[in-house]
């Protein structure tokens, strides 16, 4: 909160991407929030400034004259409050450990990669890669200060901040005879051999237990989660297919690989910042923490 008024720092980032980024839903696409949530959390604090921020037109939002002032301070403030974590993190180095799901690092934006690799002038950070299970068991035995992992966290054991989703897609030969469609049901996966993730993986018990769900019988082909392998084995067999992540296919790969997507539901894949609930962060995991969210 700034001063004795509920405005708070998460507002005024929000207001800031809704600048960048110029429209609430392009906004909203990048801070991970619906835009029904963005624009009541900017209501909310127009409300509590008494003056509005935006005129909203059909074209788009245009800045008033108090929103371009409001714009200049708000910077001005979260550059304060960087330097902030800045200044309270120098002087204290100290290592701190950082779980990361299996595979997930090559997938993270390439400065967050930087990031999790060398740290910071003033943060040693020493990141360990694990299935999704132990991360989280590393975190809860202290093992680990910070984890960023595959699918949805218990928030009674777990902190949890969403950082992004992963559209995840069925991949199948050209060859096969599912290649024809252009999406797919789950049930026409019913014993179709399948290349899936590891029973130990987020995604594979996920994909397991929607199979169990829907009563859909599943061939296991063999499990693996590295993409690349995965993507090689079914270009290369007409009869096999897959569960992937859209963004690991190539347009090369396009070429022997018909992309299905689930017509079924919403085959998401979420990515999350996670610490132990009801552990105070330090100023460095604090810092880390921050350094790590502004990096989408």
């Amino acid at each position: 909160m700034i001063g004795g008024n509920n405005l708070d720092i998460n507002q005024m980032r929000y207001f800031i991407e809704i600048c960048s980024c110029g429209s609430m839903s392009k906004a909203s696409e990048k801070l991970h929030l619906s835009p029904q949530g963005l624009s009541l959390a900017i209501r909310r604090m127009e409300d509590e400034l008494g003056c509005d921020l935006f005129y909203r037109k059909s074209s788009g939002l245009i800045l008033t004259e108090i929103g371009q002032q409001f714009k200049t301070e708000a910077e001005a403030a979260l550059r304060h409050v960087d330097n902030i974590y800045s200044l309270c993190s120098k002087g204290l180095k100290k290592e701190i450990h950082i779980a990361c799901t299996l595979n997930l690092l090559s997938r993270l934006p390439s400065s967050l990669q930087q990031l999790l690799i060398f740290g910071t002038d003033d943060i040693s950070v020493h990141t360990t890669e694990n299935f999704t299970c132990v991360c989280e068991d590393m975190i809860l035995s202290d093992e680990a200060d910070l984890a960023i992992v595959y699918g949805d966290c218990d928030e009674t054991l777990f902190k949890v901040t969403k950082l992004d989703n992963y559209n995840q897609v069925f991949i199948v030969n050209k060859q096969h005879p599912l290649a024809a469609k252009n999406s797919i049901k789950l049930a026409e996966l019913a014993n179709i051999p399948l290349i899936i993730p590891y029973d130990r993986c987020r995604p594979g018990m996920k994909l397991r237990q929607m199979f169990s769900e829907a009563n859909i019988p599943l061939n296991i082909a063999f499990s693996s989660d590295r993409p690349r392998q995965i993507i090689d084995v079914v270009s290369a067999n007409p009869k096999l297919g897959a569960r992937i992540i859209l963004n690991d296919v190539t347009e090369e790969d396009r070429h022997n690989l018909k992309i299905l997507p689930l017509e079924d539901e919403e085959f998401l894949l979420p990515v999350c910042l996670i610490y132990k609930k009801g552990k105070k962060l330090n100023m460095q995991e604090l810092f880390l923490h921050h350094l790590i969210t502004d990096c989408y």
